[in-house]
């Protein structure tokens, strides 16, 4: 008995998740500025949920009882933290990032270094 008061719990907290996690909230509505520059905002969404519940009491004395107490919670914790923009102008598409990783920089800018080195060497 407590298996489905734990699976309804799991259920009803998940409901509103599923519409948190929709493509359409990690890249954004796209934006068209006057020259016809189409930029999309894009964020990344990280989601923790934890369900639980459990029969309690003293067994000895639940004994003779139908219905034993049921306890349970759920909790879920959601974090959208921007990434970036795509740019597109129509001739070239490029990712504006919001914040400065050393790494992320580094690996999206790689072809752009080695079109620069194999030019000058």
């Amino acid at each position: 008995m407590s298996e489905e008061k734990i699976s309804n719990i799991i259920a009803s907290g998940t409901v509103n998740l599923e519409e948190i996690m929709d493509a359409n909230a990690v890249f954004g509505k796209p934006i068209i500025t006057a020259s016809g520059t189409q930029i999309i905002p894009f964020l990344k969404i990280t989601v923790g949920n934890l369900s639980g519940g459990g029969e309690y009491g003293d067994p000895k004395t639940m004994k003779g009882l139908q219905k034993i107490p049921f306890a349970g919670g759920n909790g879920a914790v959601v974090s959208m933290r921007p990434l970036g923009f795509l740019v597109d102008n129509g001739k070239r598409c490029q990712i504006l990032r919001v914040a400065d990783d050393a790494i992320d920089n580094l690996v999206e800018r790689a072809s752009e270094i080695i079109k620069t080195v194999s030019e000058k060497a």
